[in-house]
C-alpha cells in the first residue's frame, strides 16, 4: 500500500495546535509503577513532559494506553503528574473519555496493533512517530539470539506484526483524514516502512528525541569507567558487558538499567566480577551525571534503531562502543565493532580492542566525545523536538 501524499487532507477541523490536547499513544510510559522501562516508554514520557512545559501549548498532553496495554490496577496518572487514560472496550464510553480530555491529535510512539482501537475511537489527525521499524533482515538477525546457557529461548524477541497500520491508513485516506509519518532517524526508517507497517509514504518527517543536556560541571571519573545503559533483557545481551569486565579488571564497569522479564529465558546478573557495579534504574540528573563521568558507553545489543542511550551519552560528551551503527552514529562518535549474531560472545575480542583503543588515546576519545556532543545538541533537544512538532501540526492543519 502506498500512501500519497504523506500528509492527507483533513476531514474536519479540531482547533489550532495550541487549543487541543495531544494524546500520546503507547504501551509503556517509563514509570516504575507502570511496568516496562524501555525506549518507547522514554519517548512517551519525555515528549509528554516536553509538551506539558511548552508555553506555546495551552492544553497539557494526555497519555493513552493501547488496548490492554496496561493492567486495570495500574495508576491513572504518571508519576510526573500527566494524566493517563486507559483503554476501555466499550467504544462509546472510551470515546467520551477522549472527549473529556479534549484530545484533538494523536502522537503514536511507533505503532503496535493494540493502538488501533485508540486511533479508531475518534477521527483525529495523527502523527506516527516511527521508532524501531524491523525489516525481515532485522527479524532474522534477532532470531539468532541465544542466552549464554543455551538452555531456553530468550524472552522478548518475538516479532510483532505491525502491518495492520496499512489498512488503517487506507481507511483514513478514504475518509479524508490526516496522517503524517515522522522519525528521529528518517533515513533509517524509510527502507523498512513497507515490510514493517505495509505503508510506503512519500516522505518521513524528522521528529527528534527531546534529550536534555548534561548537568554543568560533571567531571570524568579519575579511574577509567565504562558504562552500560539499557534494560537488562536478552536482546541487549548484558552478559557480553560482564565478560568484558573480566578482561579489564582494573577498569570500573557500571550497569545502569533493570530487567523487564522474569523466569526462564530472562537474564539477571549473578557472580559478577568485583569491578562491576549494578545500579538498577537510574534517571534524571543522576543518570546524566553518571554518563558524564564515564569514559565511554558500551552497547552490546543484537538490534537497535537509534538508541536513546547513544544520544544521552553524546550529550555528555561520552563516546560509544557498539556492534550497532545506526545512521553511522557509532562510527562517527566512537568505535563500531561490526555486527555479531547469537549470544554475542564471539565479539569479545572486537569489543576489547575498541575499548583499548579509546582508553589508550585520550585525545581521540575526547575529540570523538566533543564532536558527538555538538551533533546531539544540534539535533536532539527539547527545543528541536518542539520546533519540529509544531511544524508537523501546522502541516496537518493544512
Amino acid at each position: 500500500m502506498s500512501l500519497r501524499p504523506t500528509l492527507l487532507p483533513i476531514a474536519r477541523r479540531v482547533g489550532p495546535p495550541d487549543a487541543r490536547a495531544v494524546g500520546i499513544v503507547a504501551n509503556e510510559f517509563f514509570d516504575p509503577a507502570l511496568g516496562r522501562m524501555g525506549g518507547f516508554g522514554w519517548a512517551a514520557r519525555t515528549s509528554a513532559e516536553c509538551l506539558a512545559g511548552a508555553r506555546r501549548i495551552a492544553r497539557p498532553p494526555v497519555l493513552l494506553a493501547g488496548r490492554r496495554g496496561l493492567g486495570a490496577r495500574r495508576p491513572d496518572r504518571h508519576e510526573s503528574g500527566i494524566p493517563l487514560v486507559k483503554h476501555d472496550d466499550d467504544r462509546k464510553r472510551y470515546a467520551r473519555r477522549l472527549d473529556r480530555a479534549e484530545v484533538g491529535l494523536f502522537l503514536t510512539v511507533d505503532y503496535r496493533p493494540n493502538y488501533l482501537p485508540v486511533l479508531e475511537a475518534r477521527d483525529l489527525p495523527t502523527i506516527v512517530w516511527i521508532r524501531d521499524p524491523r525489516s525481515p533482515a532485522d527479524v532474522e538477525r534477532i532470531a539468532t539470539l541465544e542466552l549464554p546457557s543455551r538452555l531456553e529461548p530468550p524472552q522478548g524477541v518475538d516479532a510483532i506484526d505491525c502491518r495492520s497500520l496499512g489498512a488503517h491508513v487506507n481507511r483514513t485516506e478514504t475518509a479524508g483524514g490526516s496522517i503524517a509519518f515522522a522519525s528521529p532517524a528518517p533515513a533509517l526508517a524509510a527502507p523498512s516502512m513497507r515490510s514493517t507497517y505495509d505503508v510506503e509514504p512519500d516522505g518521513i518527517h524528522f521528529l527528534p528525541n527531546p534529550v536534555s543536556s548534561a548537568v554543568a560541571g560533571v567531571r570524568r571519573a579519575e579511574r577509567p569507567r565504562v558504562a552500560f545503559l539499557g534494560r537488562l533483557d536478552p536482546i541487549k545481551r548484558p552478559w557480553v558487558f560482564v565478560e568484558l569486565a573480566r578482561r579489564f579488571p582494573r577498569i570500573e564497569f557500571v550497569v545502569l538499567g533493570r530487567a523487564h522479564f522474569e523466569g526462564p529465558g530472562s537474564w539477571h546478573p549473578g557472580r559478577l566480577p568485583s569491578n562491576v557495579t549494578v545500579l538498577g534504574h537510574v534517571d534524571g540528573e543522576s543518570k546524566r551525571s553518571l554518563l558524564g563521568s564515564a569514559w565511554m558507553i558500551v552497547n552490546t545489543s543484537i538490534h537497535e534503531s537509534l538508541p536513546i542511550s547513544f544520544l544521552e551519552a553524546l550529550h555528555c560528551g561520552t563516546p560509544i562502543v557498539s556492534c550497532q551503527d545506526p545512521e553511522g552514529v557509532t562510527s562517527r562518535f566512537g568505535r563500531y565493532v561490526g555486527r555479531w549474531g547469537g549470544s554475542g560472545l564471539d565479539a569479545l575480542d572486537a569489543f576489547g580492542d575498541a575499548i583499548e583503543s579509546l582508553l589508550d588515546d585520550d585525545g581521540l576519545r575526547l575529540r570523538l566525545g566533543a564532536e558527538g556532543c555538538e551533533w546531539a545538541r544540534a539535533n536532539h533537544t527539547p527545543e528541536r523536538f518542539l520546533e519540529a512538532f509544531t511544524a508537523l501540526t501546522a502541516l496537518l492543519d493544512g
